[in-house]
């Protein structure tokens, strides 16, 4: 009977031991699925960063884009009033040679009369 009584001890000794085991590994486990919940996380956070980054730079390169369209249209502008400029000079140029050429003839013309009175 002492035996059996010794038996039934160990017995429940492993057992007890196989029990503390299993708590140990579900510890364990549950401590990984922990470590990858806060990684998946900060995966996440990551992306979300990168998300804004990339919002950012295109916010950028449209405001540089539209930055430069501006300043083409001013470009263009300039380059349109310079040619009108030079129009306007071109005609009040003509106007003064044919004000000068109708004065010339004018000029002639009083000539001949004066000698032809002459």
């Amino acid at each position: 009977q002492k035996k059996q009584q010794q038996q039934q001890e160990q017995q429940q000794l492993e057992q007890q031991l196989r029990q503390q085991q299993q708590r140990q590994r579900q510890a364990e486990l549950h401590q990984q699925q922990e470590q990858l919940r806060q990684q998946q996380l900060q995966q996440q956070q990551h992306q979300e960063q990168l998300r804004r980054q990339q919002q950012l730079q295109q916010q950028e390169q449209q405001e540089q884009l539209r930055q430069q369209q501006l300043q083409q249209q001013q470009e263009q502008l300039r380059q349109q009033q310079l040619q009108q400029q030079q129009q306007q000079l071109r005609q009040q140029q003509l106007q003064q040679q044919k004000q000068q050429q109708e004065q010339l003839r004018q000029q002639q013309l009083q000539q001949q009369q004066q000698q032809q009175e002459q």
